[in-house]
C-alpha cells in the first residue's frame, strides 16, 4: 500500500468516525415541544426552524409539512447497532398504525455513509420515508442523558396539531407495549396485535 493510499483510507476511516459521533454529542436541555410553523421558518415563535431535509430516495421534506397528522420522529444512526435491532418494531407500528406518519431522521453524513443508511433501509425493510438530519436537529428534540450527551435510537411523537406527546428514549424489550400503547392513545384507538414474527 503506498503513501498516498495510506493517507485517503486514513482520511475515510476519521470522515467515518466523525459522522458517527453525531449520535453522541453534548446537547442543550431539551425545550421544543412542537413542529415547525410554515409561517415561523426562522423558529422564533416554536423554537425551531422549518428544516428542508434531504431525504434518502432524493428528494426533500419539509419538516412543517408534517404538521395536521400525527408524527412519529424516529432518529438513528445506520451505524449504530441498537438501532439496527429498534427498526423491526419501528417498521411494524409504521405498517400498523396507518394514521401515524413515521419519519426516520438519520444521523449520518449522506455523502461519507449513504450507503450504509442505504443498506439499513433494505435490512430493516423500511418502507416510510427516511431524511438526512443536522445535529442541531437532534439536539433540540432529543433527551440527553445524565452527562448532557445524546444517544441514539430515541423518538418523539406528536399529535396533529404539531405538539410534542410523549418522547420515548427506551427501546428495551420491556418498553415496547408502553410505547406501542402511548401512541395508540394519542392516535384514539387500541392498541393492535402484534405480529408474531420474530424481530
Amino acid at each position: 500500500m503506498n503513501r498516498t493510499t495510506k493517507v485517503i483510507a486514513f482520511l475515510l476511516v476519521l470522515a467515518m468516525l466523525v459522522t458517527s459521533a453525531l449520535v453522541a454529542f453534548a446537547a442543550p436541555s431539551v425545550g421544543v415541544n412542537e413542529l415547525p410553523r410554515a409561517d415561523d421558518a426562522s423558529g422564533s415563535t416554536t423554537g425551531v426552524p422549518d428544516y428542508v431535509l434531504q431525504t434518502v430516495a432524493g428528494g426533500e421534506l419539509r419538516l412543517s409539512a408534517l404538521r395536521g397528522k400525527p408524527v412519529l420522529l424516529d432518529f438513528f444512526s445506520a451505524t449504530c447497532s441498537h438501532c439496527q435491532a429498534h427498526a423491526p418494531f419501528v417498521v411494524d407500528l409504521a405498517r400498523r398504525y396507518k394514521d401515524l406518519t413515521v419519519v426516520n431522521l438519520a444521523a449520518n453524513n449522506p455523502y461519507v455513509e449513504s450507503e450504509k443508511v442505504e443498506a439499513y433501509r433494505r435490512d430493516a425493510k423500511i418502507e416510510n420515508t427516511i431524511v438526512y438530519a443536522p445535529s442541531e436537529l437532534f439536539a433540540l428534540y432529543l433527551t440527553p442523558d445524565e452527562n448532557g450527551v445524546i444517544g441514539v435510537p430515541q423518538a418523539v411523537l406528536f399529535d396533529s396539531s404539531g405538539k410534542l406527546v410523549a418522547r420515548f428514549t427506551k427501546w428495551q424489550d420491556t418498553d415496547k407495549p408502553n410505547i406501542e400503547a402511548t401512541i395508540a392513545k394519542h392516535l384514539k384507538q387500541e392498541p393492535e396485535v402484534r405480529s408474531q414474527k420474530p424481530e
